[in-house]
């Protein structure tokens, strides 16, 4: 069974590797579509993803804390 820091850790990649395949995906997806340049919409989709992977994580805390 991991430890409490090994826990920590994979649940933050677990929450930025989400984060960064939702946001690269959209920016994908506005690409296709013609808004923007495909390789520019996966680059700032990741670059969002990241924040919201950062929301993600802190909401998933801040709801195991409540509970």
């Amino acid at each position: 069974m991991p430890d409490n820091d090994s826990r920590n850790f994979l649940e933050w990649v677990d929450a930025l590797g989400r984060g960064i395949l939702i946001g690269a995906s959209a920016g994908a997806l506005a690409g296709y579509i013609g808004l923007i340049a495909v390789s520019r919409g996966v680059f700032l989709g990741g670059l969002v993803g990241i924040l919201a992977g950062i929301t993600i994580k802190n909401r998933r805390d801040s709801r195991k804390k409540r509970d």
